[in-house]
């Protein structure tokens, strides 16, 4: 089993939007190359040169950093809306384009994939049966379609991640539903694996344990995201010696259900989200210890950091 840790540069949002401002925090004080970049630090609703320019410019920063961007992700702010999921045919259209300019830009950067959050169901359409099918019906085609731009694009897969309320892909069953194997003409549709995302209201069992999830997903999984969180909320706490002894994701567990799950690679990236007020020392801090802690883990299985 190959594991190969890297970070999500989501911590930067706010705080370092510049590539030269959150490279060497990655390169040279993380002492880390992998990186999944989030889509919060791009703009793309502007003209097509405005993302094109901005992929030309991160992919050279990149180079001159030996910064190695992996793939896109959508952030915080793609996360507080319906998405494809939508209750809107108009709005449903505006988030496919939208998911169509990521495609084009992470194609444009030379990345392998991207994903995350896919959808929301508004509160009225989940509890109506027949519209949620609908809805989930046409998800699918909207996934379907974006893995053929993303296979025009010289993309290797996209992602959905597991999520944490009830109105989204939150469950084992949901998520095994939206999987798909490539063909001559699409990209896999593969699992983003949060650690730390159930804690979703009204799962119980396997659903509601992250070490099942590796277990009987790691398998589909191209990446894990790494978050310290506890049973009762996705917190997005760092690995410190404090969030530790509090949290319930340990490396070594991680490791062992990974390697249960018969998985040959999977990518371990770092998804901290300090709070926006934290002092910003600190949070370079916390990050630092983080990456000890799974540096550390990794060494003793010999494994390797990156």
């Amino acid at each position: 089993m190959r594991l190969e840790l890297g970070i999500n540069n989501c911590f930067a949002v706010k705080r370092w939007p510049r590539p030269d401002d959150w490279m060497p925090i990655v390169r040279e004080r993380l002492g880390l190359r992998l990186v999944q970049h989030s889509l919060d630090l791009v703009d793309l609703t502007g003209t097509t040169a405005l993302p094109d320019s901005r992929a030309g410019a991160l992919r050279r920063a990149a180079g001159e950093h030996e910064v190695d961007i992996q793939s896109t992700f959508t952030g915080l702010a793609a996360y507080s809306a319906n998405l494809l999921l939508h209750p809107g045919v108009a709005e449903r259209e505006h988030a496919r384009a939208w998911f169509g300019q990521a495609i084009a830009f992470t194609g444009m950067l030379g990345a392998e994939a991207t994903g995350g959050h896919v959808g929301a169901f508004s509160v009225a359409d989940w509890r109506s049966s027949s519209t949620r099918a609908d809805l989930w019906k046409d998800l699918h085609a909207s996934l379907d379609g974006l893995s053929r731009q993303a296979h025009e694009a010289g993309l290797s897969y996209l992602v959905v991640e597991n999520l944490a309320a009830a109105r989204e892909p939150s469950t084992m069953s949901m998520i095994r539903e939206l999987l798909r194997a490539g063909d001559d003409s699409h990209v896999p549709v593969r699992l983003c694996l949060d650690v730390g995302h159930m804690c979703t209201p009204g799962t119980s069992g396997a659903d509601r344990d992250p070490y099942a999830w590796l277990r009987e997903l790691g398998g589909d999984a191209a990446m894990v995201q790494l978050q310290q969180s506890a049973a009762e909320g996705d917190h997005h706490w760092p690995f410190t010696a404090e969030r530790n002894a509090v949290g319930r994701i340990a490396a070594d567990r991680v490791i062992d259900a990974v390697g249960e799950s018969g998985a040959d690679e999977v990518l371990l990236l770092l998804e901290i989200i300090p709070p926006f007020e934290q002092d910003d020392d600190q949070v370079i801090d916390d990050l630092l210890e983080s990456v000890d802690y799974w540096r550390d883990a990794l060494a003793r299985r010999g494994l390797g950091a990156e």
